[in-house]
């Protein structure tokens, strides 16, 4: 008897989770968050500077570098996923049997997606209760900005898969997948913000309402001397991070099915 869609696709993903589990990428990003949050933690005390005394205040410092790492997640958990089954010929053996590719896609997006949701939700449980203890209580824009993040977050996995199922190097597709929202999309959005162009558009200035909701400060340097500045509406931004995340794995989807497999 042929196991269900669904079966198969949680059948994938586990698989996948113990993949990322034996080449201790998974691990390693735990390693990375728990330094980053015990240099947020620990950097004030070693100056002599007190602590933000309100939550939003308090949480902004780990906002900073959440969109760092739903990058980071996309790039480990997501870049290499599909052109890695061609680069090293394990296509050979999984596309002989009855399960078919778009399955095989949805499980290792399912995999992606709740990997590097963990380590989201890590990092901001880390955040939350840090925030609980110095300053007693949290707010609802602590919550918002976790939300956004794993928004940001779903929208990397997909364009990664995109760029995952469109080339024929793993190198190539996590390379590309880390400048792309790292350099790539923020030079684009500071060109068209010194253009006077709102780049409501562009993923990773869209981000920026990840510490906004916050009171964090987007601005910064612009190209040519200017100093404008872009403030992302929240709506706007969640609904481009969902446009970026369906288009990215619809086409992923399309793309591995008409993909041979190289002799």
């Amino acid at each position: 008897m042929t196991a269900s869609p669904l079966s198969q696709v949680v059948t994938v993903a586990s698989y996948e989770i113990r993949k990322y589990l034996r080449s201790r990428r998974l691990i390693g990003v735990l390693i990375l968050v728990a330094l980053i949050a015990g240099l947020i933690l620990g950097l004030p005390p070693a100056l002599g500077s007190a602590y933000a005394s309100t939550p939003d205040a308090f949480v902004s410092s780990f906002a900073t570098f959440a969109g760092l790492l739903a990058v980071l997640s996309g790039v480990l958990f997501a870049a290499d996923a599909l052109v890695s089954e061609h680069e090293k010929r394990t296509g050979y053996f999984l596309f002989p049997n009855p399960v078919r590719r778009e399955v095989l896609v949805v499980g290792k997006i399912a995999a992606s997606l709740l990997v590097s949701a963990a380590v989201i939700s890590v990092y901001y449980g880390i955040a939350a209760i840090a925030a609980l203890v110095v300053t007693g209580s949290l707010t609802e824009a602590v919550g918002l900005s976790y939300l956004y993040a794993l928004a940001y977050m779903t929208c990397i996995v997909g364009i990664a898969y995109l760029l995952s199922a469109s080339l024929k190097s793993t190198v190539a597709a996590t390379v590309l997948t880390f400048f792309l929202f790292t350099l790539i999309s923020v030079l684009i959005g500071a060109i068209l913000g010194a253009a006077h162009v709102s780049p409501w558009f562009v993923p990773t200035s869209a981000s920026s309402i990840i510490g906004n909701v916050l009171g964090a400060s987007s601005g910064g340097p612009r190209p040519g001397g200017g100093s404008a500045e872009f403030v992302p509406d929240p709506v706007t931004s969640v609904a481009v991070f969902v446009a970026y995340a369906v288009i990215g794995v619809v086409l992923a989807i399309v793309l591995f099915r008409r993909k041979e497999l190289a002799s």
